[in-house]
């Protein structure tokens, strides 16, 4: 049976289809679990048909992003070489550190949707891991988030935005959590998807 044009696989044992416009959050304790959701996400992405869009940082940067993947079966370097996959540091992705948020970056995702979208793409995969977070950015990166909702709703965009759960008080969890269309987690009986309830 063929999936829906306004629906995605996600890549990950347990949630097979994904809307468009989804704005997804996961909160990961190390690098395995960081790999472990990222590798399949993109890997799915690719088999897709998607433009994508890693922007890596520690625990996990780009370069071991490109061995995990090729470990998993990507062929990393023609998805690079052919323009299907972006890989970099938050640190090359972000250089001038006024850009690191903002209406500006909303509308950078939205031309990359169009261009993607006009190179024969059926849409765009993005992930950030934003490790790099700091209480003094905090607040103006989750209005950033309230943005992203917004923007990418009924969008050919699939977005996947990982936490560091150690960097991260109760707060900044429902914080997050409020901010994303759902939540990823695993527990010991496979992936599954927490729907946010709208206030």
């Amino acid at each position: 049976m063929a999936t829906p044009s306004n629906l995605t696989d996600c890549g990950l044992p347990g949630i097979r289809n994904i809307p468009y416009g989804v704005h997804m959050c996961h909160f990961y304790r190390d690098r395995d679990e960081l790999a472990a959701v990222l590798v399949p996400y993109f890997a799915a992405g690719l088999r897709n048909r998607e433009r994508c869009i890693w922007i890596a940082a520690a625990p996990l940067d780009a370069a071991a992003a490109k061995l995990a993947l090729a470990r998993a079966g990507v062929d990393v370097d023609a998805a690079l070489g052919d323009g299907s996959l972006v890989l970099r540091d938050f640190s090359e992705w972000y250089a001038d550190g006024e850009n690191l948020i903002g209406a500006a970056v909303v509308d950078f995702w939205l031309a990359e949707e169009a261009r993607a979208l006009a190179d024969g793409y059926a849409g765009i995969r993005i992930s950030g891991n934003v490790s790099f977070l700091t209480p003094e950015t905090w607040s103006v990166f989750m209005e950033y988030e309230d943005r992203v909702q917004k923007a990418f709703s009924g969008r050919r965009i699939v977005t996947l935005c990982t936490y560091p759960f150690d960097g991260c008080g109760a707060a900044n969890v429902l914080d997050v959590v409020n901010r994303h269309s759902c939540t990823l987690e695993h527990p010991d009986e496979g992936w599954q998807i927490l729907t946010r309830i709208p206030a």
